[in-house]
Parts: C-alpha cells; structure tokens; sequence
C-alpha cells in the first residue's frame, strides 16, 4: 500500500459509509440495517444492505461486498489509491506528502497534469484561430453561423479551429516547450514514417471536451471541407486522460442546471443546439454505444432521469434500445423521444421549428416500455389472429419487466385495446413469463457477482462456511485467537492461503498485540475488490454468541470441518500420485481420526 493502515483506517473512519453510500443510493432502514437497490446489478426488490455499526455494505443479490472505499472503486470506477484520494478530499483530509504514492504513481500523476496543460493550451490555440483573420476561419465562423450557433455559445464551449497546414499547433506546442513525446501521447499529433510530427486534426472545426471539474481531457473535430479519405468527426485517441466510453460532451454544463434529468443526444452539435436554445441540461455521446462507466458519471451528477433523444433513423433507435437495459440497471429512469417532421436529428429540428416547439415536442417523450412495444408492434399485423397472439405474448414479456402494478396494468390495458385481447389474459400471460424468470433464476447454476464480483467457490462440505465463521469468531475474541495460535490449531494454508489465509494471520498479531479491529478496518487491508468481497463475506452476517461456552463449540465444530476439508484435499492429491503414496495416505487417515481429539478450550484462554 501506497499509505500506512492507520491513515487509510482514518480516512475511512471519516466517511460514514451509510452517508456516503446514500448519496449514490436511496436507503431505507430494515432490521438494523438500511436497504437499497444495488448499484452494481439489476434488481426490483432491494437485496443491497448497508451496517452502520460494521461499517460494510454488501449486496445479497449479487454478492457485492466491502467498506466505503470498495464503494467508491466500484462505483467510481477508481482504483484502490483514487478510492483513498476521492475521499480524503470529500472531509478535507490532507494525505501526508511523506507517504506519497510510489515512483510509478507519481510518474502517472505528473504524466496527467503535462498532458492536461498542453490540452489547455491546444484549446487556446484552437480558439484563437477561429477568431484569427485568416479565409479557413472566415469559412469556419460562416458554418457556425449557418448552423446558429452564436458568438456566447461558442465562448461557452470553447469551440476553435484547427489551421489546414501539418504541423501549426506542433510548432506552437514546442515553441512553448511541451515534449514531442508528450504531445503525442496527449493525443494531439502523429510522429511521421520518415521524421518529424504532424498534427492529428487539422482543418477542422474543433470541439475541446471537458471533464466534470473543466479540465480539458480531448478534443473532437468536424471537418469544414468534404473529404472522402477522411471521417466526417475525428475523436482524440484513448490517452491517460481520455476515453470516449466514460466521458459525456457537455456534461460540465449539464450538472450545473441541477435538474436531475438529462437530456442525451447523439454529438457535439445537438447537445449545443439544446443548450442554446435553453435546454440547459443536454450532453451527448461521444461517436460510442452508452455504456456502465457513462451512467456512473450521470450518478455523479445527481442525475435520476434521462431522456434520451435520438436521431429519427434507424442507427437511433439502435442505440435507444440499447442504452434502455443500461440506464435501467443504474436505476436512472428512461423516457425516449425521436424527432419528428422533416428534420433528422435536435439540432435541424431546432433551426427548423423553434425552442417552443421543441419544448412541447420533449413533453411527448414516451416511457422506454411505450416505445418498445410501440416497436414491437410495427413488427406485427394484427388483422390477423396469429400475429395478434405472438405480439401479446412478446409484449407481455416485456411488461413482465415491470416492477410497478399501476404502469403493468395501464400497458396491459392498452396491449388489450390494440389487439382485442382481454387485459386479463395479457396479466395472466404477464405473471406466467414472471414465475418463468423467477424458475430460471433458481436453477442458476451460479449467482451473479456484479460488475467486479468474483465468485466463490463451491462450498464442499461446508467448508468456506466454517473458515468464514472461524474468522468471525477469532476477530470478535481475542482468547480465541492465541487459543488457536497456541495449539497451532489452525494455519493459513489450511484456510486455503488467499484472503483467508491472510485474514487469519491479522487476526493473530492483531490480537498479539492487544488490539482490535473493526470489520471495515479488516476489509481496509485488501486493495482489490474480488480481496475486499471475499473478507466482507465474513463479517456482514455474524453469529451471535449468548456465552463464552457456546462461542468454544462453535469454534471447534468449525475447526473439525476445515481440517477435514483440509485432509480429504490432501488424501485426494496423496491417492492421485499413485505410486509411492501410501505412507502418505496411510498419515493422512491417522490425522483425520486424531481429529476427535482436538479441542480447543476458551475459558483458560
């Protein structure tokens, strides 16, 4: 670890995991615990619960599991040493420069500041030559002109110009003493096959893009000029600071609307049409399908809502239909509006029709379940009765989606009135197609593990289940542990190494050494989320102990079921080397019937 556990134990003591959790999700409390629906997979009843007093969430749907810092890297995506930084910074906490990050972390964090500040001076240097007196920028500022977009907006988004020539921002870059190296790897040129560099856009109307905290991290660029050999929109290359599958255009923007809702377009232009014309809340995909790192970025902007307005053609509906499942599964509602009449996408709909128009036009947005049936329903003729029956059926199986009664039965009333069958029979339909999933889901060979779950093994014997409950018991008793540690009752590799092997060897010096550790202190311990998963497996449904006497039999239960485990492994492994290994078999089964005789004991501990 990059910081030693007790300022990463106080970092994590300073964030409330049940206040942290419950920016990103809506809890409520149940049984001592507060309960949600789990951000890491799609679920209509909430399994993902939150203790408080352990600090740990854990989701009994998906076995997602850890303390606030295994919340933030799976929901922000970040890795164990931006978890710590993200939430130092959110209480203040200053994290002491002694410690700082390795050699390689400090290289990577310089790496991004460099190529940062070349992106901002690529974006001055974009800007200013749009305004230069030059014919390219006189064409460039006529399109925009053509396309409406006024003098403030283009302040607002910085939109600039990259000049027509090889290598003019190369040479401005240099001259201002960035590295070629660096301005290749910001994205912003090309080494040549021969020597020298030439820039990646050129002739282009360009488009910087910033992130949440208005840092330049990449640039978009529309040609001025048709070119066959060339796409119509260049994006920046994937650099240390950008990858189109994680950033929104305009969302900088958008958040400071505070809405809650946002409106998503398809590009650079539609989202700058929208805002223009006062639809302030409007941000587009980047040339990219939606993706899950795209809707933790909405979560991070309040976002509950979006409409997500396409292109009228197919390559739009396309996308709709699968960016629905994704927002759903971050639970961001969906509506879906398409525009209509001549024009093809927001922004032609705008110059033709007008801001009111268009506000009317978002009013019609349908929910995503009325836009899929209405395209279910181009699919059939329901003159006749075959084609009326399969598109019930299959609209049924869509409603069965539904986790709302009132919206499942104004669907299945309306399903009704367009094919004449009965409401009834479409609900009875919908309940079979539900107890059909529900069937499904529990003959499931195994159970989902979230985005960055891992899945443990098969419990053989109760085997996991019993170095859990040790592991439980020795962190709760400290007599326990040395009385473990002293017998040598129990090792490491007898808990089968990994995360519990390496639990068990912190529960004896923690409890050598007179101190205790919480749950979320012990998960602490663990930087990836399958190490944290596993330990907080552990802890989050304890055993409850009414005296000291009964903690001792479960204790030695446990044992006995571990060590045999243990030995059928290696009986096993001993049988399949086959010549040589009956000595071995033959100690094997000697320890396995001496087990009887082991038994640890509390009340001397």
């Amino acid at each position: 670890m990059q910081y030693p556990p007790e300022v990463i134990e106080e970092v994590r003591a300073l964030n409330d995991i049940a206040d942290v959790v419950g920016s990103y999700v809506a809890l409520k409390p149940h049984g001592g615990n507060l309960f949600g629906l789990c951000p890491f997979h799609r679920e209509k009843s909430p399994s993902f619960s939150v203790n408080r007093e352990k600090q740990i969430f854990y989701c009994f749907g998906c076995n997602a599991g850890g303390n606030v810092l295994g919340f933030i890297m799976r929901y922000e995506n970040y890795d164990f040493l931006e978890a710590l930084k993200f939430l130092a910074d959110r209480v203040h906490y200053i994290l002491p420069q002694a410690a700082a990050d390795g050699a390689a972390a400090k290289n990577r964090a310089r790496l991004k500041e460099t190529l940062a500040e070349i992106n901002r001076s690529a974006a001055r240097f974009y800007y200013d030559r749009l305004q230069a007196d030059s014919p390219e920028a006189a064409n460039a500022r006529a399109y925009l002109d053509g396309r409406h977009v006024g003098a403030k907006t283009r302040v607002k988004y910085g939109i600039g110009l990259s000049p027509p020539g090889w290598d003019a921002l190369f040479k401005h870059l240099t001259g201002q003493g960035s590295k070629p190296g660096d301005i290749v790897k910001a994205g912003l040129a090309l080494p040549n096959k021969t020597d020298g560099y030439y820039d990646r856009f050129r002739g282009r109307l360009m488009f910087p893009i910033l992130d949440l905290a208005g840092k330049v991290i990449g640039f978009g660029g529309r040609q001025l000029e048709k070119d066959a050999d060339s796409a119509k929109y260049l994006n920046s290359p994937e650099t240390p600071l950008f990858d189109k599958g994680r950033q929104l255009y305009g969302l900088h923007l958008a958040r400071k609307a505070r809405l809650r809702e946002v409106i998503l377009v398809e590009g650079y232009m539609d989202t700058i049409a929208l805002y223009q014309a006062g639809f302030r809340n409007a941000a587009g995909v980047l040339g990219t399908a939606l993706t899950p790192e795209h809707t933790r970025l909405l979560k991070r902007v309040n976002c509950e809502s979006v409409i997500l307005l396409l292109d009228s053609d197919d390559a739009g509906t396309n996308a709709a239909l699968r960016a629905i499942p994704i927002l759903l599964e971050a639970g961001i509602k969906v509506r879906v509006l398409q525009v209509t009449g001549d024009a093809k996408d927001p922004d032609e709909y705008l110059r033709t029709y007008g801001a009111e128009r268009f506000a009317a036009l978002l009013e019609s947005a349908q929910s995503h379940v009325a836009f899929r049936v209405g395209l279910l329903r181009k699919k059939y003729d329901l003159k006749t009765t075959e084609q009326r029956v399969a598109f019930t059926r299959e609209a049924a199986s869509l409603l069965s989606t539904l986790t709302s009664a009132i919206e499942t039965d104004a669907y299945a009333s309306e399903v009704a009135s367009q094919t004449g069958i009965s409401a009834e029979a479409i609900r009875a339909e919908i309940s079979k197609s539900r107890a059909g999933q529900a069937l499904a889901n529990r003959l499931s060979p195994v159970r989902p593990a979230g985005r960055f779950g891992v899945l443990e093994r098969r419990d053989e014997k109760g085997v996991n289940s019993a170095r859990k409950g040790v592991l439980q018991l020795l962190f709760a008793y400290p007599a326990a542990c040395r009385a473990v540690e002293g017998g040598k009752a129990l090792t490491a590799e007898e808990m089968g190494g990994g995360v519990y092997g390496q639990m068990l060897s912190l529960a004896f010096e923690t409890a050598k050494a007179g101190r205790a550790l919480s749950p979320a202190d012990v998960i602490n311990r663990f930087e990836t989320l399958e190490e944290q998963q596993l330990a907080t497996g552990v802890f989050f449904r304890s055993e409850k102990y009414e005296t000291l006497p009964d903690a001792e039999k479960a204790l030695n239960e446990m044992i006995a079921v571990i060590k045999r485990g243990w030995y059928d492994k290696l009986l096993a492994d001993a049988q399949a080397s086959g010549e040589g290994a009956l000595n071995a078999v033959n100690t094997l089964f000697e320890a396995k019937r001496n087990l009887n005789s082991l038994y640890i004991t509390l009340t001397d501990g």
